[in-house]
């Protein structure tokens, strides 16, 4: 049984775009997205489900052109879900509030804000946060331990693994009721697909959220409550709109938008249902369908057909990322050192063939290069993840080093820090470490206090 994951957090985009080249690339842009939308009534099926037609880029927002997302960061001056959907915070084990102050920033009510922020990852609350935290220690350290009975490494570790959940969107936990180790992973919703009425529903998503995130940078309570529960009515509109779709022969975009959306609210039967009525006899390109079928697999514990079609969908489309993403944490967390070749031989695959100018994603090589690092961190293999952690460091946009976002430089440098001092290279390590705070803005004491916390040196 898999669940999905992926953690809400601040993405830094840099704009390097003239006023005028945006404004000519709108125009032109609206343009096409008309003529799309007058072509879509002629033809009511996807003539290919790939990554690049499920989610295709703007020409206006292809990497020559200035813009660069690179990478989830998790810092306290993000949006955060501060909405208990009950009566008090939820019970959490004893040792869990450090890990969810430290992803909300630290400060007066970080705790719910970090458990939050956790479960809104995978469209949930803080009460999902909390089952989440609560089993993610057990899955990533192994041995059923509770993140309050780790030791400091240990500690460290389901840490950087909350990161690595942040930059690539994959989350193994421990399900609380199942006890059973399951997965969650995110998948954005596809615009601009499906018949009137499901893009409508999209369409009211994703202009929910907005007003979330406003809500958030105003401290609006009240706002962000509305909004939440709104978007919750959305998502059940969507469901019921989808059993609705499967009773009947109909469009197929619809079966792949909605059933996205049951996917990403735990709906895994309905899911199934949908990338069941797939009809693929007219299909030339199904590199992102393969990856749905790759998850519904994943939901239902096979592993091994999990691979076949992962494998088929990174043959298809060489240039997405997600397929890779996902194999590597499914044979990371299955055995790692026995598949550590494989693991980098993905890794490999998709530093010479990951192109974000074909199709739009939310992630970058920075998650990937994370994701090995703290494998390998969490498997005792220092100087590995010291490499890899490197490689993360040295794919950040040049904005993000040394201008804007740097907190997520900081965390990476952090893994280096770390790494290096577990090698017993305590020099170099402390002094990554001083280099780390002394970057730090003076007046953020969250941030330091937290790398702080994180910094194996410091317990010393």
């Amino acid at each position: 049984m898999v669940k999905t994951k992926i953690i809400s957090s601040s993405a830094v985009i840099l704009l390097l775009l003239s006023t005028s080249t945006m404004v000519n690339a709108g125009t032109w842009e609206n343009t096409k997205e008309y003529g799309n939308k007058a072509m879509f009534w002629k033809n009511k099926h996807l003539e290919d489900i790939d990554f690049k037609h499920i989610y295709p880029k703007k020409f206006y927002k292809k990497s020559y052109f200035g813009f660069a997302v690179t990478g989830t960061v998790i810092v306290a001056s993000g949006a955060f879900i501060y909405f208990t959907a009950g009566a008090g915070a939820p019970v959490a084990a004893t040792g869990t509030s450090a890990v969810a102050s430290w992803v909300a920033g630290g400060g007066a009510g970080s705790y719910m804000a970090g458990l939050s922020t956790i479960g809104s990852w995978f469209g949930g609350n803080a009460i999902l946060g909390a089952a989440l935290l609560n089993g993610i220690s057990v899955g990533t350290i192994g041995g059923g331990a509770a993140f309050g009975t780790l030791s400091v490494l240990g500690k460290v570790g389901v840490m950087a693994s909350v990161t690595a959940i942040g930059l690539d969107g994959v989350a193994y936990f421990s399900n609380p009721e199942t006890k059973n180790l399951e997965y969650k992973v995110k998948v954005s919703i596809p615009k601009n697909i499906g018949s009137k009425d499901t893009r409508q529903l999209v369409d009211n998503i994703y202009d929910t959220e907005e007003k979330i995130n406003e809500a958030f940078e105003i401290a609006d309570k009240a706002k962000q409550k509305a909004f939440l529960e709104l978007k919750s009515e959305y998502n059940k509109n969507a469901i019921e709109l989808l059993k609705q779709k499967l009773q009947k022969e109909d469009n197929q975009e619809d079966l792949i938008v909605l059933g996205i959306i049951a996917w990403n609210n735990s709906e895994y039967k309905l899911f199934d249902e949908a990338m069941s009525k797939i009809d693929v006899s007219k299909l030339s390109n199904t590199g992102f369908l393969n990856y749905l079928y790759a998850l519904q697999s994943l939901s239902k514990g096979d592993t091994e057909k999990t691979f076949a079609y992962l494998d088929n969908s990174k043959d298809e489309n060489k240039y997405a990322l997600e397929p890779i993403i996902l194999y590597i944490n499914v044979l990371g967390n299955k055995d790692f050192i026995r598949n550590e070749s494989k693991i980098e031989s993905l890794v490999k695959h998709a530093e010479e063939n990951f192109d974000s100018d074909k199709y739009n994603t939310a992630y970058s090589l920075v998650g990937v290069y994370y994701r090995t690092a703290t494998f390998y961190f969490n498997n005792k293999r220092y100087a590995k993840a010291e490499e890899y952690y490197k490689k993360a460091e040295d794919n950040l946009g040049l904005m993000q080093k040394h201008f804007f976002g740097k907190e997520l430089k900081h965390t990476i440098s952090l893994g280096i820090a770390n790494s290096l001092y577990m090698q017993n290279k305590t020099s170099n390590a402390d002094t990554m470490y001083n280099d780390i705070i002394k970057d730090i803005d003076e007046k953020n004491l969250d941030e330091k206090n937290n790398i702080t916390e994180q910094y194996l040196g410091s317990k010393k």
